[in-house]
């Protein structure tokens, strides 16, 4: 039959749109794979505001960026080209 396909065990999304991230907020275990998705028509990124944990890089319209988070604790971030938080 047909069915929905959960997503694999320990991984998170978050959309990139109207200039915003949704979930603004998101609590995951350590060992969790978050995958941002650019669903804006212009680029963005998805840099921590430490500057060293993660750095997308620009993300294209419709383009995806994945983290592994390898220790616990709160990562903020922001879009380098935007300053959105």
């Amino acid at each position: 039959g047909t069915g929905v396909t959960p997503p694999p065990a320990g991984s998170s999304d978050i959309s990139i749109g109207s200039m915003s991230y949704s979930p603004a907020t998101k609590t995951v275990s350590k060992g969790t794979t978050v995958k941002w998705t650019n669903n804006d028509g212009t680029a963005h990124t998805v840099t921590s505001n430490d500057g060293t944990t993660f750095s997308s890089g620009s993300i294209g319209s419709t383009g995806t960026f994945s983290y592994t988070t390898v220790t616990a604790g709160t990562f903020n971030y922001h879009c380098t080209i935007h300053g959105v938080t």
